[in-house]
């Protein structure tokens, strides 16, 4: 008993467990309930906000958990889209390369919530997702956030070679105003930090 105890101590200290089982729950449960889904389609997953999430008051989710929230909501949509499947088959991984967050009120302590998540764009090296953090006893917009993900492939693969042939992927979409101007102050901030080097 007292091996099993610290096997799991150790396990704990060296992995993210929660981070591991809440990601298989999301992808499977999403497998085993869900359609899949075309790449206009809007995907949802739950959550619920504890202390475990919380800032020093106790009172709301942190950003940072919020963050880690839309890991599972991305992990969802790849999966209920194909894009999960498609990057295992022509090796391209997904860096995420940032996120834009807006919180107009925070998700209180104890509160059951939904990501929306939905791929507003893409272009050849990136898929640009908008996720929408909503309370459930309200219905209140909590948050807006928008989360930029790279792909990487080992020859050189876009992010085309990727949707490509996906349900959805004929509707292309023109880059939205707010991303156009996101990518925009990003450049500029990135020609500021190398005038600085």
């Amino acid at each position: 008993m007292l091996y099993i105890l610290l096997f799991i101590i150790v396990l704990y200290i060296c992995i993210d467990v929660n981070y591991v089982v809440r990601t298989f729950f999301a992808v499977l449960s999403g497998r085993f309930t869900e359609n899949k889904c075309s790449l206009d389609d809007t995907t949802t997953v739950y959550g619920i906000c504890t202390f475990q999430d919380c800032d020093v008051t106790f009172k709301f989710i942190r950003s940072a958990r919020l963050l880690r929230d839309l890991d599972f909501a991305r992990y969802h949509f790849y999966d209920r889209t194909g894009i999960f499947q498609r990057s295992q088959d022509l090796k391209i991984k997904s860096l995420q390369g940032c996120t834009l967050i807006l919180i107009a009120d925070p998700v209180p302590l104890f509160s059951f919530y939904k990501i929306n998540t939905k791929l507003v764009y893409w272009d050849n090296r990136s898929l640009f997702l908008e996720h929408e953090v909503i309370t459930l006893r309200d219905g209140k917009l909590r948050a807006f956030l928008v989360s930029r993900q790279h792909g990487i492939g080992q020859n050189g693969e876009s992010i085309e070679a990727l949707l490509s042939g996906l349900a959805g992927f004929q509707n292309i979409k023109p880059c939205p105003d707010y991303i156009r101007h996101w990518l925009k102050s990003m450049k500029i901030s990135s020609e500021k930090l190398r005038r600085q080097n």
